[in-house]
């Protein structure tokens, strides 16, 4: 590829919703923008993160000017602790999200990172490049926009938005953008498309305050509010409505205990300490006048909503006259633990409101079709490049760049690997590269098709079966009763035991006669015909380990 063009190449967040991250590739100058992480479904057992596959990186021996980040969610920061130690380089971002990336790096025991940190609509100034950060409207405070200046053109990275008329960050998404651009033509916008198949404009995050109160203050029993820990708006929505309604606040999770003492060190929280209890302090007060906010609304199973649902909290219980409101959004893949959290609530005898219920309780951090619009209509971008969703989210917001009046042949569809070129000519997708996923599994970090990952997840779905067979110093005669155990696999082992040597007898007999006889190819036609046998006999397929030994 042209060391004098500027390329965009997703590696995460194009095709899936989540471990967003981009390179971006300014003449000679590589900058990475966001490095996010996905948590993994219950199909992947032994799997405790998933992280972009950086393997393109590694083989064209890549070395990043900077780390770029918009804001402090975990599909943005969540892998930056792990590839930080791959790929040293100065890390820039708002105040808020420097202070989170500082937290997990102290637990990952990294202590030599170069923090700096921007303020909006102050520009920065790198080899081949300017960059102006200015605020967005989303779910997290301090999150942040991009617009990058080069000679070979200009670029809108939009971050995580919506647009808020009401706005906690008290200036708006669109207002800003037209204030960071300014006279400048945008040769290519990117932008979030996790809702673009929402139509109109979602509520404002100062509209679920007054249901909050509602419910605090006709709710007999504790409420329960299960949100992000990384919302400090509706942090300090909950906070004053429990102030309002004279409810005392529990602190509940270890996330959030952290985020909000950063947020209130940095001023982004304003509340009283008079509202917060201890949960050992919960029987001190009357039922309806405690509020417990807490972690887990994605059925997480050691965040605190979990732990309150199975009663593995010795300090307090839940009982039926109690109330769970789940004040966040579903995010896709999480539908089974949650619907697992909501009835065993439901078992208890509590109430359970979620989005379902009453909409009002959550607004997205994402813009809806409107929201898009506007966006789009303010930057006039020259090209445009849907990021952040599935293919259909991106296809989805593709179609209405187009009906804002973007050129088609100018509205790209990329997915994670593929090469963008908008300079000095706009030529779209030209190019793929390597992507894919990263497991952090206990014991290291594997590519999802790694040999090891493999054999583990053969492991787990198909058992083991170790078979030890006893031969003399000279040939392959059997001395000694095949030794056999097996785990996870639904078979009487003295069954086995008694067939092994039949077995061992019909592969031997074929093996000896080939010209390429080897000890390890007879082990390997063993291992094969157990297999076998035991599919045969149960169709379940099992990891076979045959040991020889002689005396």
């Amino acid at each position: 590829m042209e060391s004098s063009s500027l390329k965009i190449i997703p590696l995460g967040g194009c095709g899936e919703i989540g471990m967003n991250m981009t390179i971006l590739c300014v003449m000679d100058r590589y900058f990475f923008i966001d490095a996010g992480a996905l948590f993994p479904d219950a199909s992947l057992l032994g799997v405790d993160l998933i992280l972009p596959d950086t393997s393109y990186i590694d083989e064209n021996h890549i070395q990043p000017d900077a780390w770029l980040i918009t804001h402090g969610h975990e599909d943005h920061i969540g892998a930056l602790s792990y590839l930080f130690k791959k790929y040293p380089a100065p890390i820039y971002g708002t105040e808020f999200t420097i202070e989170l990336i500082k937290s997990k790096f102290e637990e990952a025991d990294i202590f030599d990172a170069i923090f700096n940190t921007w303020g909006f609509f102050e520009p920065i100034y790198f080899r081949n490049m300017k960059v102006t950060v200015f605020p967005v409207n989303h779910s997290i405070a301090d999150a942040s926009g991009l617009f990058f200046e080069t000679k070979l053109g200009n670029i809108l990275h939009m971050g995580d938005f919506r647009i808020d008329y009401s706005p906690p960050e008290k200036s708006m998404t669109h207002k800003n953008v037209e204030k960071a651009i300014g006279n400048k033509s945008v040769t290519l916008m990117m932008s979030d498309s996790t809702n673009s198949f929402q139509i109109g404009t979602d509520m404002s995050e100062a509209d679920v305050s007054p249901h909050i109160i509602d419910y605090l203050e006709k709710e007999k029993g504790i409420v329960i509010i299960a949100t992000f820990a990384s919302n400090i708006w509706r942090l300090q929505s909950v906070l004053e409505a429990a102030y309002l309604t004279g409810r005392k606040i529990v602190l509940f999770g270890r996330s959030l205990l952290k985020n909000t003492e950063i947020a209130s060190r940095l001023g982004l929280l304003n509340f009283s300490q008079n509202i917060f209890i201890e949960m050992q302090d919960i029987s001190k007060y009357p039922r309806h006048e405690i509020c417990i906010l807490c972690t887990g609304s994605q059925g997480e199973s050691f965040a605190g909503l979990h732990r309150l649902a199975w009663n593995n909290v010795s300090e307090f219980k839940v009982d039926s006259e109690d109330t769970i409101i789940f004040s966040s959004r579903i995010i896709p893949g999480n539908e089974k633990p949650i619907e697992n959290l909501i009835t065993q609530f439901t078992r208890i005898g509590c109430q359970v409101i979620t989005g379902r219920e009453n909409k009002s309780i959550h607004v997205s951090g994402h813009g809806y079709q409107e929201d898009l619009i506007t966006c789009i209509n303010v930057a006039k971008p020259i090209s445009f490049l849907p990021v952040h969703g599935t293919y259909r989210h991106l296809k989805k917001h593709r179609e209405i760049a187009i009906s804002c009046g973007i050129a088609p042949e100018n509205s790209f569809l990329a997915e994670n690997g593929d090469v963008v070129v908008v300079g000095p000519q706009i030529r779209g997708v030209v190019d793929t590269v390597v992507s894919g996923r990263d497991y952090v599994c206990p014991g290291g970090i594997f590519s999802q098709s790694s040999q090891i990952y493999k054999e583990r997840v053969a492991l787990i779905h198909g058992g083991v079966v170790a078979i030890s067979l006893v031969f003399e110093s000279n040939g392959y005669d059997i001395i000694s009763e095949a030794s056999v155990s097996l785990k996870g696999v639904p078979l009487d082992p003295k069954e086995l035991t008694k067939k092994i040597p039949l077995i061992f007898k019909s592969v031997y007999e074929a093996v000896i006669k080939r010209r390429n006889f080897s000890e390890e190819l007879l082990k390997e036609e063993l291992r094969i015909a157990v297999r076998k046998y035991i599919e045969k006999r149960l169709n379940f397929k099992s990891n076979i380990l045959i040991l020889f030994q002689r005396i």
